[in-house]
């Protein structure tokens, strides 16, 4: 790569927690549910997809909780999935 040259470019880059809260309603099995509770068929939900475990506000962020949802509900949704095609 050739040395950078003038003119040079900077941009303010700064932290901030900006994700959306909610999501479908699924159950133990990352199972999405419909309004009425039932689940819909063939469906299933992980990490932003699913509803999250945080408060109404930034200050109620639970550190972790995308990893959490997607990682665990991932792996049951995965498994769920596997059977559903057996």
């Amino acid at each position: 790569n050739p040395p950078l040259q003038a003119p040079y470019l900077a941009a303010k880059v700064r932290g901030a927690l900006f994700h959306t809260q909610g999501g479908l309603a699924v159950d133990g099995e990352a199972r999405v549910l419909g309004r009425d509770g039932a689940r819909l068929p063939n469906l299933f939900a992980a990490g932003g997809a699913a509803r999250g475990l945080s408060g109404p506000s930034s200050w109620g962020y639970l550190g972790g909780n995308g990893l959490l949802t997607a990682v665990v509900l991932g792996r049951f949704a995965g498994a769920g999935a596997a059977r559903l095609s057996s």
